[in-house]
């Protein structure tokens, strides 16, 4: 099949303008054929059926049917519409009020009483079906099978049809391909201009991003438009409802909640208080938000209204009018109520006075005409075409080839047409309105199976003035970054960009994050106060409660206090079996934050071991260490789940990134090097919740299986497996053992003297240099043990010894480890300027980023 054409409105009007009177089922059409009439004469030369027995352009019956229904009968506001929106259209199809009747599914007293009530109210229904047009009168039809059997009863027994297809057929329309519906906005936006506003009209799937996004971007252009957003959509009846569902949502109200709400009013909400529950906030936190739930819990909806209208400085007069109009204005204000009134509000057309220049927009399955000479046509998807209602009074058939209809027709708008249409979207193939599946003969899964054109969405001036979307260049130089911290280092490693956004988007603080804050204050407090925090347990972790309350539901309050109980335990017996060491750490400044625990339990906190910074250029890195336990230790508290020290350096592979990077023991590890480059240190990870489970059961776990230990030490590889400890472990077998074998009779001094004069690379270091290594140590051992018979035994136990030592090791830093890491800090700090200079990428690997590892995956564009 191809395209059947259409005829223009300026062909329908010549077709009908000499008659007394036309009717079509489109109501754009018939104010079109209006606009045209280029003589006097009385009355209107087109209507829709229903609007001429009214006298109205667009009759708007249901809000007063359903007005009707709600306050004079006992249905419930679903009940109400249901039941009028399926008499409606079961009257319309049938001509007959009662037919819907005849259908046993529909036989109910809810639907009854809607008949009733329906059948004998006044409306533009009633009026059609008790009105005939007179059979003298010169009468044309125009598109005769898209009018109903209702309309079909107004209509005289002679009259003229004007078909709305020539009976030609005309040519498919040729795609145009953007990669986004971003560059197909911008492309739109960058032909429109003010002058040229009321000459196009765009043609659109309401229900898509392609809605707000021309919108927004005609509203930015100063581009006037006319069709847009309707009463549901204006800002404030949204944000006053929304105000009103959180502030009956409960106690697990959350300050993010109600952020976006409160920004309209100019409220400034600190993003930091994100997670805290509303009804936990003191006095005056939010006290916009206070007014109003103040007028709703103990007001009527009208009060709550003033409220609003109070703050926000307007009046929102069409949303009392239609408050009192369901007589519900003066009703206290319940869920029950807004939940009635949301929809309500959802099911129907509020009018409101809106511009009647500009740009027209269009919803796709609105209408066939759009009366304007140039018409773009946006998307092109599945929401072009209706589906049929699930009603036994419609002929599907029917339906489907009226639409179809409708739909050849709205392709063919204009003198000038442009289709704009994405081929994918996320990833995934675009599907095209399934009525191009009768239109063209082949077969197709996606625009770019038919004919198109593709572009870049680059031709537009993205540094013309007001160009939505573009963000204005930056000409200052942006201020070099010396230092990183291992959170920093994280993000670059997985996701620059989500760098970019966490330092662009304050970060709030969530309850895992209070909880983790309060126990590293109370661990530090334990420091400087053991006997009173030890005598005053209770007390403690009641204010450790207190801390953390507004980030927990009431009903979590006892497992919070359970769990933080249990981790100041745990804090307490490490602290006890291992206390810290007095000791000068010239690379630490003072704390640079307050211990809210202390300041509640008015303790001071002044040890010069816990909570201390360190920011050092020279080697490029920051942060906080919880303890300084000792010259050559430190310790990090963990309220998250425990990994082992072997999990944990494998996380901070350097080469490449792991897909769960962590960097945080071989950083601060690089910092204490600093203070102390020739000493072995160790950093201990104590996990203040790992067994909780088995606390709260009454078992003890041995402190020990609490904590994980990584310790850097001084030496090369080579130097590490010539330790007493390496030769232990790759000898810690049975007597039969090959290593065993080999090595014993060989004996410690001589494993140690040759692995000092020899140096024996890692594992795919070196390959040539490590296999030379090995077999000189086969023939060292060799030499040495001198076995009166078979030598293999003696090859097999080196080579095994040899690479079980890249195990034994895995769990340490060595020196080269901790240069290897200096050198990756440098390269992420050279390229964290450049990505600020330049743009930060979304990943620095073909396999990143890792979306799992992302905290805000849904501001960071990507290129598909």
């Amino acid at each position: 099949m191809t395209l059947r054409e259409a005829r223009s409105i300026d062909s329908l009007y010549r077709e009908i303008r000499d008659t007394d009177l036309a009717l079509t089922a489109d109501p754009p059409l018939a104010l079109a054929l209006d606009r045209r009439v280029d003589r006097p004469r009385i009355g209107r030369v087109c209507a829709t059926p229903r609007g001429h027995v009214s006298n109205q352009f667009t009759p708007m019956d249901r809000r007063d049917l359903f007005e009707e229904l709600v306050t004079e009968t006992d249905l419930t506001w679903k009940q109400a519409h249901r039941g009028l929106d399926r008499c409606l259209q079961a009257w319309d199809r049938t001509a007959d009020p009662e037919a819907i009747l005849d259908y046993d599914e529909f036989d109910t007293p809810a639907i009854r009483t809607a008949v009733k009530r329906i059948r004998d109210a006044d409306s533009s229904y009633r009026k059609l079906s008790d009105a005939r047009l007179d059979e003298e009168l010169d009468l044309a039809i125009v598109g005769e099978s898209a009018l109903t059997n209702l309309d079909r009863s107004l209509l005289p027994s002679d009259h003229k049809s004007v078909d709305r297809f020539t009976g030609a057929t005309g040519t498919l329309p040729t795609f145009e391909i953007f990669p986004s519906a971003t560059a197909i906005v911008d492309t739109l936006i960058e032909q429109l201009s003010a002058e040229t506003a009321d000459s196009v009209g765009v043609v659109l799937d309401e229900s898509t991003v392609f809605s707000p996004l021309v919108e927004a971007g005609l509203a930015a252009a100063d581009i006037p438009f006319q069709g847009g957003p309707g009463f549901v959509d204006d800002p404030d009846v949204r944000t006053f409802l929304r105000l009103l569902q959180a502030i009956f949502t409960g106690s697990d109200l959350r300050v993010a909640d109600v952020e976006p709400l409160l920004a309209p009013l100019g409220v400034d909400v600190p993003r930091t208080l994100g997670e805290q529950r509303v009804d936990a906030l003191g006095d005056g936190t939010l006290s916009e938000l206070a007014v109003i739930e103040e007028a709703a819990t103990t007001g009527t909806l009208q009060d709550a209204i003033s409220a609003y209208e109070s703050l926000a400085g307007l009046r929102l007069q069409t949303l009392r009018d239609e408050c009192n109009r369901l007589e519900i204005l003066e009703e206290a204000v319940t869920t029950a109520l807004l939940d009635r009134l949301t929809y309500y509000l959802q099911s129907f057309d509020v009018p409101v006075d809106q511009d009647q220049t500009g740009v027209l927009l269009t919803d796709a399955a609105s209408t066939a005409y759009i009366d304007r000479p140039v018409v773009f046509y946006l998307g092109l998807g599945t929401g072009w075409a209706k589906t049929p209602p699930d009603v036994p009074w419609i002929d599907t058939t029917e339906y489907v080839q009226q639409d179809l209809d409708r739909f050849e027709i709205l392709l063919q708008n204009g003198r000038q047409r442009h289709y704009l249409v994405q081929d994918t979207r996320a990833g995934e193939d675009v599907t095209p309105c399934l009525y191009f599946r009768e239109l063209f003969e082949q077969s197709f899964d996606r625009f770019s199976d038919l004919p198109h054109e593709r572009f870049d969405g680059h031709g537009v001036d993205r540094d013309a003035p007001g160009q939505p979307f573009v963000a204005p260049a930056v000409s200052e130089e942006p201020e070099e970054i010396t230092a990183l911290s291992q959170s920093t280092l994280k993000r670059l490693a997985n996701c620059p960009r989500e760098e970019f956004f966490t330092r662009l988007v304050e970060t709030p603080t969530a309850d895992y994050m209070a909880r983790g804050t309060v126990v590293h204050e109370a661990a530090e407090l334990y420091v400087s106060h053991p006997e009173p925090i030890r005598d005053q347990f209770e007390t403690v972790v009641d204010a450790m409660v207190e801390q953390v309350e507004a980030y927990t539901t009431n009903d979590r309050r006892p497992v919070e206090r359970t769990q933080l109980a249990i981790a100041l335990e745990t804090v307490m017996e490490y602290l006890d079996a291992n206390p810290p060491t007095e000791a000068e750490h010239e690379a630490y400044a003072d704390r640079q934050q307050e211990n809210g625990l202390a300041n509640r339990l008015d303790l001071p906190c002044d040890s010069p071991l816990t909570e201390r910074w360190f920011e050092a250029p020279e080697v490029g890195i920051r942060g906080f260490v919880d303890l300084l336990h000792g010259p050559t230790d430190l310790v990090d508290y963990k309220t998250g789940s425990q990994s082992t020290a072997s999990k944990l350096r494998e996380k901070a592979a350097i080469d490449p990134p792991h897909e769960d990077p962590n960097f945080q023991a071989a950083l601060y590890l690089l910092q204490h090097r600093e203070q102390e480059p020739e000493e072995p240190l160790s950093i201990h990870f104590v996990h203040a919740l790992e067994q909780t489970n088995r606390m709260v059961r009454g078992e003890a776990p041995d402190i020990d299986d609490l904590v994980t230990t990584i310790t850097y030490l001084p030496c090369t590889f080579s130097e590490f497996v010539a330790r007493r400890e390496v030769f232990d472990a790759v000898t810690d077998y049975a007597d039969s053992n090959a290593k065993v074998k080999a090595l014993e009779p060989l004996g410690y001094e001589a494993y140690r003297e040759f692995f000092l004069t020899h140096d024996l690379p890692r594992e795919g270091a070196a390959p040539d240099q490590r296999a030379a290594v090995t077999t000189a140590f086969i023939e060292y051992t060799q030499d040495r043990v001198k076995p009166s018979r078979d030598l293999q035994y003696v090859d097999d136990g080196c080579r095994d010894a040899i690479e079980e030592m890249d195990d034994v090791v895995g769990t340490y830093y060595l020196k080269p480890d901790l240069d290897a890491f200096a050198d990756f800090v440098d390269e992420q700090l050279a390229n964290l300027n450049e990505y600020r200079r330049e743009g930060f990428p979304v990943r620095i690997s073909e396999d990143g980023p890792n979306w799992d590892r992302v905290d805000m995956p849904d501001l960071i564009l990507t290129n598909d």
